[in-house]
């Protein structure tokens, strides 16, 4: 797995991270969100198949918060846009595609993921940092 370049330092979003942010649902992410935005030092990955996940579930109403942050300086979106990449996410095991490409951002990068799936994620690999949700 080759890391994509980045600079700095980073967080992965999943779905329940990005719903939470649109939602109000965890201060948290909402505050790290903030933080990431302003201090330009930050950079926040939001896998696509975790951005879609989010917008089924969220409501209509919310979902621009969530298209404001992804034109957002320092957001990333992390496409599927190469069968290799695809190969190494199913490889990753399990049966939820989302939560895979998701732990498959956090170590090609070497970034925590913000989920409040930290058990579901540490079972595809132990290895990978997670950041719980409160």
């Amino acid at each position: 797995m080759t890391p994509p370049p980045t600079a700095g330092s980073g967080r992965v979003l999943d779905a329940s991270a990005l719903e939470s942010a649109a939602t109000g649902k965890h201060v948290y992410v909402r505050a790290l969100i903030a933080m990431a935005l302003q201090s330009g030092t930050v950079t926040l990955l939001i896998p696509v198949t975790a951005y879609v996940q989010a917008l089924a579930v969220i409501p209509q109403d919310l979902r621009w918060q969530l298209m404001l942050l992804t034109t957002s300086p320092g957001v990333e979106i992390d496409l599927l846009d190469d069968r290799e990449k695809a190969h190494e996410i199913a490889d990753l095991g399990g049966d939820d595609a989302t939560l895979a490409h998701v732990a498959w951002c956090g170590l090609s990068r070497r970034w925590p993921v913000v989920s409040d799936r930290m058990f579901d994620l540490r079972t595809l690999t132990p290895a990978l940092e997670v950041e719980p949700l409160p």
